[in-house]
This record gives C-alpha cells, sequence and structure tokens, in this order.
C-alpha cells in the first residue's frame, strides 16, 4: 500500500487474491474431505443394513477402493494436457460433494 495515496499497489493486490484463493481452496478441501471420510466409514454398517453379508462387504469395499484410485489417474491426465487445472479440480469436488450423499437414496441391496 502506498503510504502517500493510500492505494493497494498490483501486487500487493494480486497477493491477497491469491492468499484468499488458498484459503477459500482450504477450505472447500476441508469440508470435502469430512465429506467423504465421514461416508466412507459408514458405508459398510450401511450394507449391513441393507442385508448385505460381511464377505460381500468387503468385496464391494475394496473394489470400491480400487476403482476410486484407477479413476484418480484421468482427472491428473486430463488435467495436464488440457491445462485446465481449477476445472478439473471444481469438477472433482462437486463430484464428491454429490456422490457421497447419494447412497442415503439406496433402498435395498
Amino acid at each position: 500500500m502506498n503510504a502517500d495515496t493510500g492505494v493497494v499497489s498490483g501486487g500487493g493486490l494480486l497477493q491477497r487474491r491469491a492468499v484468499a484463493f488458498i484459503i477459500l481452496l482450504g477450505t472447500i478441501s476441508l469440508f470435502a474431505d469430512m465429506t467423504y471420510e465421514g461416508a466412507r466409514s459408514t458405508t459398510g454398517p450401511y450394507l449391513g443394513v441393507l442385508g448385505v453379508t460381511a464377505t460381500t462387504i468387503g468385496v464391494v469395499s475394496g473394489f470400491g477402493e480400487f476403482v476410486g484410485y484407477a479413476v484418480r489417474l484421468s482427472p491428473g491426465y486430463l488435467a495436464d494436457r488440457s491445462g485446465r487445472y481449477r476445472a478439473v479440480t471444481i469438477f472433482g469436488y462437486l463430484l464428491n460433494l454429490f456422490a457421497m450423499p447419494l447412497l442415503a437414496l439406496t433402498g435395498n441391496w
């Protein structure tokens, strides 16, 4: 900030916007992780309530983890090739935001 005019210089404004963006993205990541980890920890017991055997719960949970990790390769490659890091990141967070709570809509196995 210039002491004579009270105007924030371009570099200072850019730095503050960058810090604000990082804090915003960190907050979004915090809530996304709370949603994901909270729902993931209840998946096994929830499948049990739906009448699924313990073996099936283990297979489904393990396969789900595998698919989750395998699918993460594609968005990373897509972001690197397209250069649209923000769009891919926002899409991932939105997908997580809506996919995990949709588990509540299942009525049976």
